[in-house]
This record gives C-alpha cells, sequence and structure tokens, in this order.
C-alpha cells in the first residue's frame, strides 16, 4: 500500500527561483488557497495533477498533486503530459479557419464537397460543424471503428443516416470534429495530426505535445489514468477511449497549454467572433462581473483545462489523472480563489466501505436519472453503474450498510427496499465540488410484481 499524502510535492517552479521569490509572488496566496483547498480530496484519491499559474509577465509556478502511477507510488511531476481532450478542437477549428480565410474551404460548403463518398450529407454544412449545430450525434458508439483510419471514418459514416439540412438546435458534437478532420485532410491533402503539429504546435513552441489517434495513455511522461474502483487502491483503469481525431488527441505538458493559451489570448490563434465571443469549444464566460476565457476537456481517465484571466492578467490551466467529480467543479472553484472569493469547503464523498452481499442487491435496472435509463451490473469488486444510452460505466463505490456513491459526480445512493426486501429503488443526492446538492430519485424496472397478500385465516 503506498502512503496517501494531502499534497504529493510543494509547489514548484518551472524556474529555478532566488530565495524569497514565490512569497512575494503577487499570486501566492491564490496558489497557497488552490493547494489547501485540494488537499484532502488528494488524501480521498479523487484528486490528482498539475495546476500551473503565470501572472504576468512572471515565470509559470506549477502546482502538483498526487501521483503519476497510485500502484508504484510514482511521484507527479510538472513536466507530466495529459490528454487534454477538447483542448484539441482549439487546434481544429484554428485550421479550418485558416482554410476559410485562404479561399480553400467554405464554412458555407456541405461536407460532400470535400468527402465525395458522403453523398448523402449535402446538408451538413462546414460551419455547422463548427458551431454543433449540424444535428450529428455527440459520439459515434464505442466499437463502431476497428480502426483511427480517416478512411474507416468515412466508411461507417457512410452507412448511417445523415442528419437533415441546417443548422439544428445546439448540440455539441465530437462525431462532428472527426468530419471537420478529413475534411481538413482532403483539402490540404495531408494527415491531420502532421498538419497540426506544422502549423501550430511547431511555430507555437508546442514542442512536448503531439497529436494522436487511438490510446493517448501510452507515450513518455503520460500519467497513468483512473477511475473510481474498489478496494484496496479505491482507483482502477478506465473504461477505453473512442478515437475522435479533431475532437481530442492533444496529448501536452502544462507549459505548453500555457503557450496555447497565450496563442488565443493574442490573437496568434484566432478563435474570436465578431460579437466577442469564442469558438473552438471555448468560452467567454462572465463570473463576479469579470469576463473569463476558458475551455475544458476530458477523455476517460484525464481532464485538463485553460482559464485566462485578462484583466489580471493571470492564466491557469490545469491536467489530471483520476476520472472524479472534483474535475467537473474545479475550473469554478479556481476562478473563485483567483478572485479572493471563498469557493467554500469542498463537498467531500463519504468514506470507502467494505463491500457485502447487500449492496449487490441493488443490481438492476431503473428509471428516473437526469442522465437517462440506468443499469447496475455485479462486477469484479462490487458494482458498475451503466449509462445505457452510451454504454459508460462508472463503478459505485460502497459507503455504507445500504448506500453507494458515484464518484464521477459525488452522487450518493441510498437503497430504498420495498415489503419483500428487494432494492426498488435508490434515492440520490449529487453533491458534486462545491455547494448545494442536487435531490432526484430512480425506480427499479426490472422487478417482478408481489404476489397478492394472502388474507389471514381469521378474515377468510
Amino acid at each position: 500500500m503506498i502512503r496517501i499524502l494531502a499534497v504529493c510535492c510543494a509547489v514548484l517552479a518551472l524556474w529555478n527561483p532566488p530565495a524569497g521569490a514565490q512569497s512575494d509572488s503577487p499570486a501566492a496566496g491564490f496558489e497557497q488557497a488552490a493547494r489547501d483547498w485540494l488537499a484532502p480530496l488528494v488524501d480521498n484519491r479523487d484528486f490528482s495533477g498539475v495546476i500551473l499559474i503565470r501572472h504576468g509577465e512572471a515565470e509559470p509556478v506549477a502546482l502538483t498533486f498526487g501521483y503519476a502511477d497510485w500502484v508504484s507510488g510514482a511521484p507527479m511531476a510538472a513536466s507530466a503530459r495529459f490528454p487534454v481532450g477538447s483542448i484539441t478542437k482549439s487546434l481544429t477549428v484554428a485550421m479550418a479557419r485558416r482554410l476559410i480565410d485562404e479561399g480553400r474551404l467554405s464554412a458555407d460548403a456541405p461536407v460532400s464537397r470535400y468527402i465525395p463518398e458522403l453523398t448523402g450529407y449535402a446538408g451538413v454544412r462546414v460551419g455547422d460543424i463548427i458551431n454543433h449545430t449540424a444535428g450529428l450525434t455527440r459520439d459515434m458508439p464505442a466499437d463502431a471503428l476497428p480502426d483511427a483510419r480517416s478512411d474507416t471514418l468515412v466508411a461507417w459514416l457512410a452507412g448511417q443516416t445523415p442528419p437533415g439540412p441546417g443548422p439544428h438546435e445546439y448540440a455539441y458534437s465530437n462525431l462532428g470534429y472527426g468530419i471537420l478532420a478529413v475534411v481538413i485532410e482532403r483539402v490540404v491533402n495531408a494527415r491531420f495530426e502532421t498538419l497540426i503539429a506544422s502549423e501550430f504546435l511547431v511555430p507555437l513552441g508546442m514542442n512536448d505535445s503531439r497529436l494522436v489517434r487511438g490510446n493517448a495513455r501510452h507515450g513518455d511522461n503520460v500519467p497513468a489514468g483512473y477511475a473510481a474502483g474498489p478496494l484496496p487502491l479505491d482507483l482502477r483503469a478506465p473504461m477505453p477511449d473512442v478515437p475522435a481525431p479533431g475532437a481530442s488527441g492533444l496529448v501536452a505538458p502544462m507549459a505548453d497549454l500555457l503557450r496555447l493559451a497565450e496563442a488565443v489570448r493574442t490573437r496568434r490563434v484566432d478563435l474570436f467572433e465578431a460579437d466577442g465571443s469564442l469558438t473552438g469549444s471555448w468560452s467567454v464566460n462572465l463570473v463576479n462581473g469579470e469576463a473569463i476565457y476558458t475551455i475544458q476537456g476530458s477523455v476517460p481517465g484525464y481532464s485538463a483545462g485553460i482559464s485566462i484571466l485578462p484583466t489580471r492578467d493571470l492564466t491557469i490551466v490545469y491536467g489530471t489523472n483520476i476520472d472524479s467529480y472534483s474535475n467537473w467543479g474545479l475550473r469554478e472553484v479556481l476562478h473563485a480563489l483567483a478572485q479572493g472569493r471563498d469557493p467554500g469547503p469542498p463537498n467531500l464523498r463519504p468514506s470507502t466501505h467494505g463491500l457485502t452481499e447487500a449492496h449487490l442487491d441493488g443490481a438492476g435496472e431503473y428509471e428516473g436519472s437526469p442522465y437517462g435509463l440506468i443499469t447496475v451490473q455485479p462486477v469484479e469488486g462490487g458494482l458498475d453503474l451503466v449509462l445505457s444510452e452510451r454504454g459508460w460505466r462508472f463503478y459505485l463505490t460502497p459507503t455504507g450498510e445500504e448506500a453507494l456513491n458515484w464518484r464521477l459526480f459525488n452522487v450518493d445512493l441510498a437503497f430504498e427496499r420495498d415489503e419483500a426486501g428487494r432494492v426498488s429503488a435508490m434515492s440520490a443526492v449529487e453533491r458534486g465540488l462545491a455547494g448545494d446538492p442536487r435531490r432526484w430519485r430512480m425506480t427499479r424496472t426490472d422487478l417482478p410484481p408481489l404476489p397478492p397478500v394472502e388474507p389471514a385465516d381469521n378474515e377468510r
């Protein structure tokens, strides 16, 4: 068993600072507040990663948490490279916009102009794909493609029913950005990864980053990715990733994400629209009266984010290697701390309880969840929650005799049993990382009805 430390390493500078430089930094209070706030989450194995902060022209400062390998105890390094998911879309859109500016690509043209095999996609326009209004599904099925080649994706698409002409209602689509990557390849006649490297990674000095298809977990200095799992580690390997060229695939250290952030801020990578909004999965959030340019992304086992606070001349980037609820509220907590506001204490999940036979009674099919239909399945070491529509599965951590926790969103689930002692429903309290809880209830749909109660002899 490895020994858990609240924070694996102290604040690490990416340079060799003179004595006292850290304490004199204008961001030193923010750095200490972030370190203290996240410490109990590291202890619970619900947070692990790197946060990199740059204030003005000062050298960036890195905070490291947890482990690069929670099995061996290898410490997290400030130079670690993380799969950053949808942050990849920044570069995909930047390349598409460049081709549009050069007149080689038209936002109003159907994708079938550039991928003739997709004859049925005459109503799917390039611009609608960029804006997530093409009517495409979010993801392709996990087992849809035998490999990550562009031609394999095109052949699969040709066998699907395309959406009608857009624009449709906004619907986030990783699949759309996969199509956009193939469009770019056809226009330039070059492999997408090579093109992005030569046009953006090298010119921006992102020399330690790479764009990959398939399993981004493998490679030099990439921490092992984890999800909630059974004891003794309380963690396990995450579910497999689905190849999504154009939508994800960038693997980068935090220093390179800072370089990308600076390029977006200075419009060297121009993602700003005429109305001041951002494209490429970036957004402009008004937080406590302050505009923040931000993006976040994730793949199974990892998450990453960038936030630019222009009025403070402050940039924050982060990468994590545990799939847990801390990932989804981290950005808002960092914004609050950077602005000197109190985000409140972190919502810590209950301690892990040993698995019992009673927990296995919860296996079944449920409706009523805000995440759609759910199946709870027995697996080695406990129970998995499966989102029926997508096939995504997550370990349910036992937290009491009749209680489980879905750690992806910090949802406490309590069993409700019927007259026969069967688990017939689960009440849910979704606490997330901070703030007030959300309550919901899911009822079991696979139980046969109870037999009618026989009247007692004196009632016959």
